[in-house]
């Protein structure tokens, strides 16, 4: 709490008496004229605020940058945030990858090739949810097949997932 100012005040200066007024006299007013009305023109709205020479406003936080700067920022923040987000989903995608990238069933059954058909395709077909690339590998584990290239009709050793 503020500690009260005491001042001096000299009355032998003054040349009147001084008066306190709580409430100051109200105008005499006169009946109004009337006036013809005139069209109104259509006012201007300002963009800008009314400063004080001098002063800022102690409330609000204004920045001290032109509107191309503020613009200029936003923009930065967007692309950051953007950049964030990206890398989050790639992190997330990356991590689900790693929890079944060699993920191959246990069971084993023995499959015929069909005409037409990959060592990719003999992997989906025999383990359909897991990854092709890690099937393929282990068919060549089971097999012992030194090359990609398989024949129609000949029977694999692969893993499966039922």
């Amino acid at each position: 709490m503020a500690a009260p100012v005491r001042t001096r005040i000299d009355l032998s200066q003054l040349e009147t008496r001084p008066v306190l007024r709580l409430v100051p006299p109200l105008p005499e007013v006169d009946e109004p004229k009337k006036q013809q009305a005139r069209p109104r023109k259509a006012r201007r709205v300002e963009t800008k605020t009314r400063r004080v020479a001098g002063r800022r406003p102690s409330h609000s936080r204004v920045v001290p940058c032109s509107p191309a700067v503020r613009r200029r920022r936003r923009v930065a923040a967007s692309i950051l945030v953007g950049a964030g987000m990206f890398l989050a989903v790639l992190g997330v995608g990356a991590m689900a990858n790693a929890f079944t990238a060699n993920t191959v069933p246990d069971q084993t059954a023995v499959v015929w090739v069909q005409p037409g058909e990959t060592l990719w395709d003999v992997a989906e077909r025999s383990a359909p949810g897991y990854n092709p690339e890690a099937v393929v590998a282990r068919i060549h584990e089971l097999n012992e097949i030194p090359g990609n290239i398989v024949l129609a009709g000949q029977a694999l050793e692969v893993p499966s997932a039922s």
